[in-house]
């Protein structure tokens, strides 16, 4: 019986589905992204880039969103994404002295971001619309768990919050 009514489920929500692109600086949904939106626009689940940074390898990850009246109106979302790269930087010891030397410094990085927000999504149209969402994020990486990443040096730090805020366009088929 358990079998038959995931079975049932799962083709309920296929026969709601949707396919949606999204371009814009959001949270969830990154500056690029692609998903499957489901449950006659209730529920929603994307891959998609969070931003782009020459420093690192990736950014990147998955977003997933529930949205109370449909397509649109507001919903909450979760993102997960990881940060990968190295970090190469540069120290100076007996500076002004003709001693000085020149010591390189690589840091590999693999961190993983977490937002948790709210948003609101416009359908303007059957196909486009538009959304702004703001959130709360915070980082696992080095053994702990940071509200601050300092992309500039790769470092992570509890010095202070981040309520990162996006908006964008979507376009669902």
């Amino acid at each position: 019986m358990k079998k038959i009514l995931l079975i049932l489920c799962i083709l309920a929500g296929a026969s709601f589905a949707q396919i949606n692109v999204s371009l814009g600086f959001g949270q969830s949904q990154g500056i690029v992204g692609v998903g499957y939106t489901m449950l006659d626009g209730h529920l929603s689940a994307n891959v998609h880039l969070a931003a782009y940074n020459s420093d690192y390898d990736f950014m990147g990850g998955i977003g997933v969103a529930y949205r109370f009246t449909g397509l649109t109106g507001p919903y909450v979302f979760h993102s997960s994404e990881w940060i990968t790269g190295e970090i190469v930087g540069f120290s100076v010891t007996n500076v002004g002295t003709e001693d000085a030397e020149y010591t390189e410094h690589r840091r590999d990085i693999n961190y993983w971001r977490l937002v948790f927000g709210l948003g609101y999504q416009h359908m303007f149209f059957k196909h486009f619309g538009a959304y702004f969402e703001m959130g709360f994020e915070f980082y696992a990486g080095n053994g702990g768990y940071y509200t601050h990443f300092g992309a500039d040096y790769g470092t992570l730090d509890n010095d202070q919050f981040v309520f990162p805020a996006g908006i964008g366009i979507v376009f669902e088929f």
